[in-house]
């Protein structure tokens, strides 16, 4: 109704944080739905593959550094320009232990990944994007509620025998990311 419409106008949101890890491409589903099929997201579109894209071959998801940008516009020209968080981004890689070397994770894709994605959030608010902060996925290799400890997200890695914790090259390159104030 109007009068509801009004009350969602009247009562927005006055932040908002945003989860990007990869991008959700869609395209207009080719067929016809049953007509029982419950009404769901996915009964509007079919997902797309976009040729040509960078993946994270650890994991199969796409790598799309300027999604996060587009994000950001959308939320400065379409919202208000209200003030938001990046409150999670990462990369989780199966097998991770396989890229030690001298006792550490030499875990250069996701310094690249990270790298990327900031310099298109900095872009962002370069260019007026309302943006006040970013949150890394994760501090330490965590447990995931879709598979469990299978992908590593971490800056840290965890032994899960022995509990032990042990600072990956992309925890020591977020340090001085972070005494930098930058890359």
């Amino acid at each position: 109704t109007e009068e509801e419409l009004e009350l969602i106008r009247d009562n927005t949101v006055d932040f908002l944080g945003v989860n990007y890890y990869q991008p959700l491409r869609v395209m207009a589903p080719r067929f016809a739905k049953h007509p029982d099929s419950p009404l769901l997201p996915e009964h509007f579109y079919e997902p797309y593959v976009m040729p040509g894209r960078k993946i994270n071959s650890h994991r199969g998801w796409e790598i799309y550094e300027q999604g996060i940008y587009d994000i950001a516009q959308n939320i400065k020209e379409n919202y208000g320009n209200i003030e938001w968080m990046l409150t999670e981004n990462g990369m989780g890689v199966e097998g991770e232990e396989k890229f030690r070397q001298d006792g550490m994770i030499q875990d250069d894709y996701r310094i690249d990944f990270v790298k990327g994605h900031l310099r298109e959030l900095h872009r962002a608010i370069e260019d007026g994007a309302n943006c006040k902060g970013y949150l890394i996925w994760t501090f330490i290799d965590c447990w995931s509620w879709l598979n469990s400890y299978k992908n590593r997200y971490g800056l840290v890695e965890l032994d899960l025998e022995t509990q032990e914790r042990r600072l990956k090259k992309s925890g020591h390159w977020f340090k001085e990311l972070s005494d930098n104030n930058g890359f």
